[in-house]
């Protein structure tokens, strides 16, 4: 008997379907944490966010018009939580309505009823005869919900009741605060409705979870006293060999000192690098020559606009996963910019960057720049990985990176913590043997691993 023998055939229920191959965050991650898992083992059910790809798992299922209620209506008009604006609203006298006026009511239209979750208690989920068909096929032993809307949060419990199965939970936020509650921006008018129902859901959720997985440590606390279960920690993870054997690739010359900010820039987080390039600024005019290099696929349009125009920014394309390694090997310093405004910092209080790992194993000096309550600063203040600036000021900012670029003891004293607590952490072997404990729990496993 070998391990693949037993580990026991997983059916995940997630809002995003995991391709072959992208940049989201949470394909990124859960390619990783089943890495070694037998692809026949693993099958999905999604909604949203196919590439086209063949996939990274053995099998899926795209939630379709049988498996809401009023689905055809649902799916006729193609309103789904993610692209509303890119779709038609068809009207049989379109010469009374010119652009302008039709992308108006769809902006009230997303606002008022997707972004309030509205739409999920109309068209709440349901399991059909093609649903059940295709899961029975499968045969899983244990499903994986991970939630973030309605949809997704009822839809495992459904499915634990009609099959039989186990059921487990791996979130990477604590979207059960934040959902609908207008914490990232969102309208409030039907908060009094959504957050009790979402509450609801969620504690029903959690009662009838049977390996609860949490992200990071500060999350496995919190959920431990909000949900009466102990929670197995997993975290992002990465292998640091592909790291060691990474070339660095410097976009400018040694000459220049070159921060690397990497990642999605909503709202709340490029206008923290138009902070520091007003630093930059600053320590150009003492004589320091230093440029910030911008890494991303996602940045708000007006987030571009003002970013195109800092004198101190370039902005490039994500290189990818693949050559991220190199790129971040070719930086003097890394910076982490999170967030201060209270909403924001409020959603993101349980979460750490998806890009810290990385940037421990890339083995340069690191700055966190965010409210010292959000996730990430939490960690690293814990932990002693970064250089913490945890006010929004330019003169800290200017102070923490003279710190690093003259201070060569506390810059190596850094990177070595950083390391430490990346391969304590954030290894492929850690996350990926947490995960295989937690959901077999199979008599052969147990007996297979001692």
């Amino acid at each position: 008997m070998t391990s693949r023998d037993v580990l026991p055939r997983v059916l995940v229920v997630a809002l995003g379907r995991i391709n072959a191959q992208d940049s989201y965050n949470n394909g990124l991650l859960l390619r990783n944490l089943f890495g070694s898992w037998p692809r026949d083992k693993i099958a999905q059910i999604y909604s949203s966010a196919d590439n086209g790809d063949k996939g990274y798992f053995s099998s899926y299922y795209r939630i379709g018009a049988c498996d809401r209620r009023f689905g055809s209506f649902f799916y006729n008009f193609k309103i789904n939580q993610e692209n509303l604006l890119k779709n038609d609203i068809t009207y049989s006298n379109k010469q009374f309505f010119d652009i302008g006026i039709r992308r108006k009511i769809k902006n009230i239209v997303k606002l008022l009823f997707i972004d309030t979750g509205i739409y999920e208690l109309i068209f709440c989920p349901k399991i059909s005869k093609k649903m059940i068909s295709w899961i029975e096929n499968y045969n899983p032993d244990i499903i994986l919900a991970q939630g973030y809307n309605l949809t997704f949060t009822l839809l495992p419990l459904l499915l634990k009741q009609k099959i039989g199965v186990k059921l487990s939970f791996f979130a990477t936020d604590d979207w059960p605060t934040y959902l609908y509650s207008g914490q990232l921006g969102e309208p409030i008018i039907f908060r009094w409705l959504m957050r009790p129902i979402v509450k609801n859901i969620v504690n029903r959720l959690f009662s009838e979870v049977d390996a609860p997985f949490a992200f990071c440590q500060p999350m496995a606390d919190e959920y431990a006293l909000r949900y009466g279960k102990k929670f197995i920690v997993l975290n992002h993870l990465d292998s640091p060999l592909r790291f060691k054997k990474a070339e660095p690739h410097r976009i400018y010359s040694h000459e220049v000192i070159t921060i690397i900010v990497i990642g999605n820039y909503n709202r709340y987080r490029w206008p923290l690098l138009l902070d520091v390039n007003d630093a930059c600024h600053e320590l150009h005019t003492q004589g320091m020559n230093i440029r910030i290099v911008v890494l991303s696929s996602s940045i708000e349009p007006e987030g571009i606009t003002a970013l195109s125009l800092a004198p101190y920014i370039d902005l490039f394309p994500d290189p990818g996963n693949d050559l991220l390694p190199s790129y971040l090997k070719g930086a003097d310093i890394l910076l982490l910019a999170e967030g201060f405004d209270s909403r924001f910092v409020s959603a993101i209080k349980l979460s750490v960057s998806s890009k810290a790992h990385l940037f421990m194993f890339s083995q340069r000096p690191i700055i966190v720049y965010s409210h010292p309550e959000t996730g990430v600063a939490r960690y690293a203040r814990a932990m002693g990985w970064a250089k913490l600036v945890t006010n929004r000021n330019t003169n800290e900012l200017i102070e923490a990176i003279r710190c690093i670029v003259e201070n060569k003891e506390k810059s190596k004293s850094l990177i070595e913590k950083a390391y430490e607590v990346g391969l304590k952490c954030h290894t492929s072997d850690v996350n990926a043997q947490r995960l295989i404990e937690g959901l077999s729990f199979s008599k052969a496993y147990r007996e297979y691993s001692g």
